[in-house]
């Protein structure tokens, strides 16, 4: 049993040592929100939705910068959003508010970004717009109870495409 112990204990710690070699972070400025094409809340106060997007899409690059290696500095300066759907008013005895999702209406950011090295040297940088037109085929689009799965789904695939094409994750 205690030999057991051992085994697991060593599968563990090794895990932990390979998950922070790999750390980098992540910076993300929201730029003129009330500018943004469609940030839209259904029926939610709008404060309390933009913070909960952002708050949701902050963690979610966070994960992804997570996946740099150790002192390397992701700086996203995100200029638009446009989620997925689009936001109906339903005339009716309780007047709804909802955001309907469909193909037509894909996620869409604009943003620039800078990689940045421990010392703050300049790695690489860009001006980008992204965009899924195919988000309800996107393999993440499974994750049913997701909050802004398919933007998620969007900025990984970007991610993977400008920083770990090279890498095997």
């Amino acid at each position: 049993m205690k030999l057991v112990n051992k085994f697991i204990s060593v599968i563990c710690a090794t895990m932990l040592v390979s998950t922070y070699a790999m750390a980098g972070q992540a910076k993300v400025n929201w730029v003129d929100p009330d500018s943004y094409t469609d940030i839209e809340p259904g029926d939610e106060p709008r404060s309390r939705f933009e913070a909960r997007v952002f708050k949701e899409l902050e963690e979610h690059i966070a994960e992804l910068a997570a996946k740099l290696p150790e002192g390397q500095t992701l700086t996203m300066d995100i200029t638009n959003v446009d989620l997925a759907g689009d936001v109906r008013y339903m005339v009716g005895p309780n007047n709804a508010t909802i955001r309907v999702i469909e193909d037509l209406y894909f996620p869409k950011m604009r943003f620039k970004y800078q990689l940045t090295d421990a010392s703050g040297a300049k790695l690489s940088s860009g001006e980008e717009h992204i965009k899924d037109m195919g988000f309800f085929n996107s393999p993440g689009s499974g994750m049913h109870h997701e909050n802004f799965k398919y933007e998620k789904v969007m900025l990984t695939d970007w991610f993977k495409e400008t920083f770990m094409r090279d890498t095997k994750q």
